[in-house]
């Protein structure tokens, strides 16, 4: 049987107190339930390297801040604490890793130096931005400002200086962000309007927007969210999670022309991220209040979903990621 091995990222609570494990039967599609793997309470996000480093948010009595684990070296946790309140996201970028913070407004520049972290720098925006995501563009960083309606350009070459603001109409709050391969289009989920804005990325941090693409009826929009958008491997669909609603929007991207092609239930309440399984053949939905993880199919060519081919409990689910595949 062959198997992918997945981590889940979960908010601190009686039922979750740190990073799980699951199992994913790459030719049946079934889950095994989550058990716990790492002792980081809330840890929320996960970023996994290629060689197997897993970065994750952490919380402790003292502070909270990043964990660093080396999967492929008997799974020692190494942490430091520089902030109050615990961040939201995390992403690598070779020896760099970026955490940033929805509550105090900041984003911040590790580096990883024998599997540790050590802060380099802190990008202070404002307590009242709303930082929900770091994004690596080449020299630049992107950081969505969700409650500014604005994604903020630095330029790492230049002392992590404020190089340019991508402006969004007021109130639709982009939360996270998604480049193609090549970085020519930017892919960005707007969680108050519940829309997705397509962008041209240009030379030297520029960006020309696109398109605007609806993501639910009008019946289905008070009280709903986005939250995580996903590209597919071969870059011609995009995959949008939508709290409120309770859906998973997916996205015709070929040729840049954005449309909604199919909108389906997550399987459970407040899908707080969802996951492309490698090699596309899955998606996996975290619901948060409901407290599952859902597997469905993926269709390669029409790139629909198919009903859930599995649900197994998984409490306060935030983040998704994915290991290399095993034999068992």
């Amino acid at each position: 049987m062959a198997k992918l091995t997945g981590y889940l990222g979960t908010y601190l609570s009686p039922e979750s107190d740190g990073v799980y494990r699951f199992f994913l039967d790459t030719e049946t599609g079934a889950l095994t339930a989550p058990e716990r793997f790492l002792d980081v309470p809330d840890s929320k996000y996960l970023a996994l390297r290629g060689d197997g480093l897993l970065a994750s948010i952490v919380r402790r009595e003292n502070g909270a801040g990043l964990s660093l684990t080396g999967l492929r070296g008997g799974n020692r946790a190494q942490e430091t604490l520089f902030e109050k309140i615990s961040g939201c996201h995390v992403a690598f970028d070779g020896d760099r890793v970026y955490t940033a913070n929805f509550h105090d407004g900041t984003v911040t520049v590790c580096r990883v130096e024998n599997g540790a972290p050590t802060v380099e720098h802190v990008i202070r925006i404002g307590s009242g931005a709303g930082c929900h995501q770091a994004v690596p563009h080449g020299r630049f960083l992107l950081v969505p400002c969700m409650n500014l309606d604005e994604i903020r350009i630095f330029d790492l070459e230049n002392q992590f200086a404020l190089h340019d603001v991508l402006a969004f109409p007021q109130g639709s709050g982009p939360r996270h962000a998604v480049f193609d391969r090549a970085h020519g289009r930017l892919f960005t989920a707007a969680q108050t309007e519940n829309a997705v804005y397509t962008f041209r990325a240009g030379e030297d941090g520029a960006f020309t927007r696109a398109k605007r693409t609806p993501l639910l009826p009008e019946a289905l929009l008070p009280g709903s969210e986005t939250a995580a958008i996903r590209l597919s491997e071969d870059e011609r669909f995009l995959y949008v999670s939508i709290r409120g609603a309770n859906r998973i929007a997916v996205l015709s991207a070929e040729g840049g022309q954005t449309r909604t092609i199919q909108l389906v239930s997550c399987g459970g309440d407040h899908p707080r991220d969802i996951a492309l399984a490698p090699g596309g053949r899955f998606l996996l939905a975290a619901n948060r209040y409901s407290g599952n993880l859902v597997c469905f199919p993926v269709d390669p060519k029409s790139g629909l979903l198919g009903a859930a081919l599995s649900d197994v409990p998984a409490h306060q689910g935030v983040s998704i990621v994915f290991d290399a595949p095993e034999k068992g």
